[in-house]
């Protein structure tokens, strides 16, 4: 499990596959994990209510990005409220540096995009090349790159 913070109301979450099956209550029960991580390693108070939008691929795993709303009510409570939306066979694109890297992967594609080169991959080789990765994009941006 990674957390990327982003500011104070903004995380991102990324699980990989290896950690869990694709059960949604397991997914719940890390994201739960999750916050109790930001509450520790930043200080964020988590009884609040939390958008969340988890973008799942078979591939790596799941990418949460979460969004703390102000609720005074939560906060003198000691609640955490968690509004899950799940987007099932997420597009994932990996950013490279390297184009020949899809020589690594049988079935990958490669899009070029803003001078940056984003590669698509359809099988299970994640693993061997996510090291060399630079930043994963999904939801919205994903579709976009494979739109243009």
């Amino acid at each position: 499990m990674k957390v990327e913070f982003i500011d104070s109301v903004k995380f991102i979450v990324y699980l990989n596959k290896l950690y869990y099956c694709f059960n949604k209550n397991t997914i719940e029960s890390c994201l739960y994990k999750a916050l109790r991580r930001i509450k520790k390693i930043y200080g964020i108070e988590v009884y609040s209510t939390f958008n969340i939008e988890c973008y799942i691929n078979s591939n790596y795993g799941v990418i949460a990005v979460i969004e703390r709303e102000y609720d005074s009510f939560n906060m003198y409570s000691k609640k955490t409220d968690l509004n899950i939306k799940f987007h099932d066979n997420s597009l994932f694109l990996y950013e490279i540096d390297d184009y020949f890297l899809k020589d690594k992967i049988d079935n990958s594609c490669v899009h070029i995009y803003n001078d940056k080169m984003y590669i698509d991959i359809k099988d299970n080789d994640v693993a061997s090349i996510i090291e060399y990765t630079k930043n994963i994009l999904f939801g919205n941006d994903a579709l976009n790159i494979i739109s243009n």
